[in-house]
């Protein structure tokens, strides 16, 4: 199973030795071979990296996320060109119709509440499930209506209760959710390089100032099940107000969660790959739809 190295704290120096990563820290060592790793995220202060340390982790196709004290993500290091077809894939991404993306999206918003109803199917909460499912049948090309919006709303409301709000920084549980949201992008980043696609290409919306938006859209469906580990973690330590080392490690473990993709189990990172290239399929008109790894909310705590 590869690894998320997560570095937190401060005085960390990052170097490689026979492309192995190398983790210094207050005279202790840690080596891990480079192709155990899946990705790494640094949210400190006072980090030091070597050039040779950069080079590897593009080498590698290792995504390496740098947060804020809020486990928030300031930036990423991916690489650019790792496959043979990239220029290829790149100019399909830039040449889809306009059509074609908003059929996307449209797609990318009826698995996320598909998704998001059953968690709650599988907490007990029904009737919630079933606005959600009904809100996931009737989203439109594009999803002008904001089907998305009116299904966070009911989403979070039932599974968080009606004074949890994403935006509010001071919420425990919002930087638990954040934690594990960096995992799950990395994951879907080193899917996007993997394949060849272009980050900044987003599947209809679009952001200037973002130059992953196209990771950040194609994540969307999967997360929650960064919501269902989050629960769980909650119910086993409570709710403390920071993110103590057992929960890193239980979040750490999205990226081996298993999923249904093509009435196969795999572990998430492998279907994330097959997924983004169902994507660029449909945009390229060689599929009918595209196709989503289906989430098992095995409550493993």
């Amino acid at each position: 199973m590869w690894r998320v190295v997560d570095l937190g704290g401060s005085g960390y120096f990052l170097h490689t030795h026979h492309n192995k990563l190398i983790v210094e820290k207050d005279g202790n060592k840690t080596e891990v071979p480079f192709q155990d790793i899946h990705s790494i995220i640094c949210h400190g202060f006072g980090f030091r990296y070597s050039d040779a340390f950069f080079k590897a982790c593009l080498h590698n196709k290792i995504p390496v996320t740098f947060c804020d004290e809020q486990h928030l993500p300031l930036g990423m290091l991916l690489p650019m060109y790792q496959h043979t077809d990239t220029a290829k894939r790149m100019e399909a991404q830039l040449q889809a119709s306009l059509p074609r993306k908003k059929q996307s999206w449209q797609q990318i918003i009826m698995a996320k509440l598909q998704f998001q109803g059953d968690l709650l199917d599988s907490v007990g909460l029904r009737a919630d499930a079933r606005k959600l499912h009904v809100l996931a049948k009737n989203v439109l090309s594009g999803d002008p209506t904001n089907n998305e919006a009116q299904g966070a709303k009911i989403y979070f409301e039932a599974l968080l209760g009606g004074n949890f709000y994403r935006s509010d920084e001071t919420n425990e549980i919002n930087a638990k959710l954040d934690y594990g949201y960096t995992i799950l992008r990395s994951a879907v980043a080193r899917a996007v390089v993997d394949v060849g696609l272009l980050p900044s290409q987003g599947v209809f919306h679009s952001n200037r100032i973002n130059p992953f938006s196209l990771i950040d859209d194609l994540m969307e469906p999967f997360r929650p099940m960064v919501d269902s580990l989050v629960i769980s973690i909650g119910a086993k330590y409570g709710i403390v107000p920071v993110l103590i080392p057992e929960e890193k490690k239980l979040l750490m473990q999205l990226t081996a969660t298993t999923v249904t993709f093509r009435n196969n189990k795999m572990e998430l990172t492998n279907a994330l790959r097959l997924y983004v290239m169902s994507y660029l399929n449909f945009l390229t008109k060689e599929q009918n739809s595209i196709e989503f790894p289906k989430p098992e909310y095995a409550w493993i705590i």
